[in-house]
């Protein structure tokens, strides 16, 4: 049993094997760092990043043991030598245990920021690795063969870097089709590809045809995975337009270097709507794109959609937004419908949170839009939690924010068309003397219905001034379910239904206009 136990932690190959699984270990645990919030609330400020440091240095310990244990040299005795690899292997287990219960805790939902943040640090962690083989490790290596095996991988990996770090190495496409957001004013449309470049669309207008580009002042923007170019909506209003891209290879001060042009095919745009519109509703997907696609589609044809906010657990990329906002808007609309965009707490965490209305084409996440002859108010709750709390890193003012939409939300006047809300928390505020003031002044406007998400439930709400749809959205009628809802509006009222997956209705309602 000692023999095995030996064998298993202390042998030379065991100290090869956990000395490469502590490096990964601490990529791991690095990439998942945005779980560090948690444990430390539950623990203490700091003991996340103090154990990434012993991990790392767990990682050092087991390179320089392995050295010593292949000369044959012992500074201090076997045993203490064997006891120091027994504390270093354990630590490297309980980092990546950390790493893989962190992401079993999110329903795997937080998995694409931990790719991103890990392919971050990809770079530097290789550049070390590689160094630390190369010094400790490589010399060890007896069998020429080997030594000549490892020589020839590091120099065709060292070409490939090199060569794609100065040409693309993958075809330049469409990672998403285009999303017409209506922002109250005109339409955005958005696009996303798999690298930088311009982007454009292109349509027919008064016998002329016209190219808009995405640009900043004259300049065409290059830098973006995402494309947003604005419109009059008057100019694409039941007209036919296409997308296109230039990937942008090198933008220098004088010059540059560009290059595939890609164009989409022609969408036909439909905002031309009658007395009866049907309007899908989709709340909390949380990356499910494809529950929340199952479910919709038991809910029949549709004119618009909104999306009730929640797309992922934050966006810390533009590849989140691109597959759980763009993708996932395009799938449902393939660019030929309105769609109305609210907010919801989760896009307002993550380095690209504060870029997402540029991305979407907003000037703030409140604002009023129509669909034909029916008024929709669009509020913005931001976070549910007060603005000091560890989650937001220091980098949230929403309050302010909050008080400023709801000074906004007073100046509204009472129109003659019928009117629906929309917020992605039901409260509007988390502070209540503005939840109290917001929903008051909704009740003034004579708002017939507020549509709502968050909770993760399926509810219809006929307390207060105005009945509340709460939208469902991914575990909404138990774990793994998803429920999505139609808002058929007439001019007697608006029918809600709401189904999941499999097909089965679960909410069927119906209020009236006031």
């Amino acid at each position: 049993m000692k023999q095995l136990l030996n064998n298993l932690l202390f042998s030379k190959k065991a100290l090869a094997v956990f000395t490469a699984f502590s490096a990964v270990s601490a990529l791991f645990f690095y990439s998942v760092r945005y779980g560090y919030v948690f444990v430390d609330n539950a623990l203490y400020s700091g003991f996340s990043l103090g154990l990434f440091v012993f991990v790392v240095l767990s990682a050092v310990c087991l390179l320089i043991l392995l050295n010593l244990k292949v000369r044959q040299k012992f500074p201090i005795s076997e045993k203490m030598m064997n006891a120091v690899a027994l504390v270093c292997e354990a630590l490297s287990i309980i980092a990546f245990l950390y790493s893989v219960i962190t992401l079993i805790t999110d329903n795997f939902m937080s998995l694409s920021s931990a790719f991103y943040l890990g392919a971050e640090a990809f770079p530097v962690w290789s550049l070390v690795v590689g160094v630390a083989f190369f010094a400790f490790v490589f010399p060890l290596i007896k069998k020429n063969a080997v030594r000549k095996a490892v020589c020839v991988i590091t120099a065709v990996v060292l070409i490939f870097v090199t060569y794609a770090s100065v040409f693309p190495v993958t075809p330049y496409r469409f990672t998403s089709g285009p999303v017409v957001f209506d922002n109250g004013q005109e339409y955005a449309v958005v696009f996303s590809t798999n690298d930088a470049g311009t982007g454009y669309i292109e349509y027919e207008y008064q016998g002329e045809t016209v190219r808009l580009y995405d640009e900043s002042d004259g300049r065409k923007n290059g830098s973006s995975m995402i494309h947003t170019v604005t419109v009059p909506k008057a100019q694409l209003s039941e007209n036919t337009y296409k997308v296109g891209s230039t990937r942008v290879i090198d933008e220098l001060g004088y010059g540059g270097r560009n290059g595939k042009t890609i164009e989409s095919e022609n969408v036909a745009f439909n905002d031309s709507f009658g007395e009866n519109i049907d309007v899908l509703t989709v709340s909390d997907w949380h990356t499910k794109n494809e529950r929340a696609k199952a479910a919709s589609a038991n809910l029949g044809d549709y004119q618009a959609l909104i999306l009730l906010g929640d797309c992922a657990p934050s966006l810390m990329s533009q590849k989140d937004v691109a597959d759980y906002i763009l993708e996932f808007a395009s799938d449902l609309t393939q660019g030929s419908m309105p769609v109305l965009y609210v907010r919801g707490n989760h896009e307002t965490r993550g380095r690209e949170a504060s870029n997402l209305s540029s991305y979407l084409g907003f000037d703030h996440f409140y604002y009023t839009a129509s669909l034909g002859s029916y008024d929709f108010i669009v509020l913005d709750s931001c976070e549910d939690k007060e603005d000091s709390h560890p989650e937001y890193g220091g980098m949230v003012n929403y309050e302010n924010y909050r008080r400023d939409m709801v000074e906004w939300l007073d100046t509204l006047e009472e129109t003659s068309n019928h009117t629906i809300a929309l917020c992605h928390a039901k409260e509007i505020c988390r502070e209540p003397e503005l939840s109290q003031q917001a929903l008051e002044k909704l009740d003034a406007l004579n708002v017939s219905l507020l549509a709502s998400g968050h909770e993760h439930i399926l509810e219809f709400e006929e307390g207060g001034n105005f009945p509340t749809l709460i939208d469902g959205g991914v575990d909404s009628v138990g774990a793994g379910s998803y429920a999505a809802s139609i808002l058929r509006i007439s001019p007697s009222g608006i029918q809600m239904e709401s189904a999941d997956e499999n097909g089965e209705i679960l909410l069927n309602e119906t209020v009236s206009w006031r």
